[in-house]
């Protein structure tokens, strides 16, 4: 399959994708018109008419090159939505605004971004849409419209997943089109398209099934029922015998009078103790609370500052075209000049590593020689891990200095044996 169909195919999918996850504000407009004036319907066929547009004006932006022919193709078939059948004046308005909207939209994609094809929405949004609908069309007292709520979400999520793997191999593609080797596209495409669309109907399918309630309940009361005589014959350890009805002695009412003498007892109080602890729970509740708390925004603190201070590097390598030397400067002697790192900065795993690394040629400098010494500065992780004969040293520095892995307690911890 060429990439011109994959595209071709994958643009008409996007468009069904968003036009039915926009279905739901038509079962509103449909559901409050037949609240507030007795007539209205789901428009279904009108909308499924209205999908036609997307598709009408995709065509005209690749076929039409002057914007003369552009506008007046546009508003042709915009027109067009006055013949949509509806019975209703408000779905009539829908059609038309819909047509609109997609004629708006059309204009952006070529006159602004000058682009052919359209863009998916979000699934969360259409999820959002969906739900808000059915919350609405439920307080209308609107009855027998859930199937379309249910089912034009299924749709529109089968549809999201489909169109998620076509785009991500269209992308693999495009990134791999200076590859030298030989790229096997179409059985890629072809064996990649078939687990998708067999895992995407699957689960739609159990989708469907699970959500008419009704048929569902009337073949799992059966099992239900047999499932329960089978564990009362489990725990019961034999059948079940007749036995004979055991006459239950009528204990004789209390007297009226003797009832209104019947009062509960009072509460006593619980015991001091009970309540210092008490406190002290609370207590400690809180202080956890407000430690999570500032962990997690000390965390967020340190990720901004270092996607920040990665995005900084970039940019100013990119300027400049210069390249830095960031090995570890290990001094002697006390720097007085030296900026002290904040606490929180030098508690991370990283500034231990460093540390630890500092440490272990500090404290190893006695024994090196003198031309060792005035080279401290020059020498590369890896030659000191040859130098001081240590196994493993390099590798979680570099990982803690120059990658951007994420460094963990554990790896503070095999830097500390290692240096050992």
């Amino acid at each position: 399959m060429k990439i011109g169909k994959i595209r071709f195919v994958n643009e008409i999918l996007t468009e069904q994708m968003n036009h039915w996850m926009l279905f739901p504000l038509a079962l509103i407009v449909g559901g409050a018109s037949r609240y507030l004036t007795g007539e209205g319907n789901p428009m279904l066929l009108a909308w499924a008419l209205c999908s036609l547009f997307p598709f009408f004006f995709f065509l005209i932006r690749c076929a039409a090159g002057h914007l003369l022919p552009f506008v007046l193709l546009h508003l042709a078939v915009a027109a067009l939505s006055l013949l949509v059948p509806v019975s209703f004046p408000a779905g009539k308005a829908v059609c038309i605004l819909c047509a609109a909207g997609y004629l708006l939209y059309s204009h952006i994609l070529r006159l602004k971004h000058d682009e052919l094809f359209s863009n998916g929405m979000h699934l969360p949004a259409g999820v959002g849409i969906a739900a808000f609908s059915a919350f609405f069309v439920h307080y209308l007292e609107v009855r027998g419209w859930d199937n379309y709520h249910v089912i034009a979400l299924i749709a529109a999520i089968s549809l999201y997943f489909i169109v998620y793997y076509i785009e991500h191999y269209l992308n693999f593609l495009s990134v791999n089109e200076s590859s030298a080797g030989f790229l096997p596209a179409a059985e890629m495409f072809h064996s990649g398209m078939g687990l998708v669309l067999a895992y995407t109907l699957l689960g739609a399918g159990i989708l469907v099934l699970s959500s008419q309630f009704a048929w569902l309940a009337g073949i799992l009361q059966p099992l239900k029922a047999l499932l329960l005589r089978f564990l009362r014959f489990l725990f019961s350890g034999k059948a079940e015998e007749p036995t004979e009805k055991i006459e239950i002695p009528i204990i004789e009412e209390l007297q009226q009078d003797n009832m209104e003498e019947m009062t509960l007892p009072e509460a006593a109080e619980p015991f001091w103790l009970w309540k210092v602890l008490e406190v002290i729970a609370i207590a400690v509740l809180i202080i956890v609370i407000c430690g999570i708390v500032v962990l997690s925004l000390v965390k967020l603190f340190l990720l901004i500052r270092q996607y920040l201070n990665l995005h900084l590097h970039r940019e100013r390598g990119l300027e400049t075209g210069d390249t830095c030397d960031f090995r570890e400067k290990c001094e002697l002697e006390r720097n007085p000049d030296r900026k002290r790192q904040s606490l929180l900065n030098a508690l991370s795993p990283h500034e231990r590593i460093r540390k630890l690394y500092k440490k272990k040629l500090l404290s190893s400098s006695p024994r090196l020689s003198e031309e060792d010494r005035n080279r401290m500065d020059i020498y590369t992780a890896k030659e000191w891990e040859q130098k001081l004969e240590t196994r493993g040293m390099s590798d979680i520095y570099e990982q803690a200095r120059y990658s951007n892995r994420a460094v963990t307690g554990a790896d503070v911890k095999r830097m500390k044996e290692a240096c050992r």
